[in-house]
């Protein structure tokens, strides 16, 4: 019990270091909240004529590849941070 407890707190501590680093990095900022949009905006209303869906709405063919694509970035991101965390020991000093 104390180990599962050890491990709650140690992910709370990453999470909370992940969060303080956005206002750092801006560019993450961007990545997570703005590029869907923009890509949603882009898609619907540029290319949104030229692409026929038969029997429904482009927009509804298109939000769950945008939502899986946001996924799949912060995915990515948070496994950066992981690696530059492991490259620079912190992980070794929750062991």
């Amino acid at each position: 019990m104390k180990a599962l407890r050890y491990g709650i707190s140690d992910t709370l501590v990453l999470a909370k270091r992940s969060l303080l680093r956005i206002p750092r990095q801006p560019d993450l900022l961007v990545g997570f909240t703005i590029q869907p949009v923009l890509f949603i905006l882009l898609f619907v209303y540029v290319f949104g004529g030229a692409i026929k869906t038969p029997g429904f709405d482009y927009v509804d063919f298109l939000m769950p590849g945008i939502i899986v694509q946001s996924i799949v970035f912060g995915g990515f991101v948070t496994a950066l941070g992981l690696s530059d965390d492991l490259k620079k020991g912190l992980i070794d000093r929750f062991r």
